[in-house]
């Protein structure tokens, strides 16, 4: 069995990668960070913010998209570029995407072949790579049904 990360565990793990990189660590991080770190899923600095209004009551959006792009810097979260509001990974290990253009819902893809000819064709063009993701877009399950 897995163990479950303790709030101390996931503090420990952001402390360091920040002072690693030479950063303050803020309450404004810390409870951001707890919250993405709860579970596996794709957000925006909006929804973040709603969720963590109650604890902070103070933050502004601004804030929470620079947390977020320090975050996905820190390979934290990863910045998904799929259509609309700039979605944010929690599960920031290599995979892919499909992206619904009816609901806008954005679901991982268990797939590493578009993302490995992806990064082929750009290497053979002469590109030097240093990542690679797929984003699909069509019309979800759910939506069809």
């Amino acid at each position: 069995m897995v163990p479950v990360p303790t709030p101390a565990d996931v503090d420990a793990d952001l402390v360091g990668r920040l002072r690693g990189a030479g950063l303050r660590v803020t309450p404004q991080r810390l409870a951001l960070h707890r919250l993405i770190a709860a579970e596996n899923r794709h957000l925006t600095a909006e929804a973040l913010l709603r969720e963590a209004s109650a604890t902070l009551p103070g933050l502004a959006l601004p804030t929470v998209y620079s947390t977020l792009e320090l975050f996905a810097e820190l390979g934290v979260v990863r910045r998904v570029a799929a259509p609309g509001a700039a979605r944010y990974d929690t599960d920031p290990t290599p995979h892919d995407h499909f992206t619904c253009v009816r609901c806008g819902q954005l679901y991982d893809l268990d797939t590493s072949a578009g993302r490995a000819a992806a990064r082929r064709a750009a290497e053979s063009a002469g590109h030097a790579v240093e990542s690679a993701s797929v984003v699909v877009s069509g019309v979800c399950a759910s939506c069809l049904a």
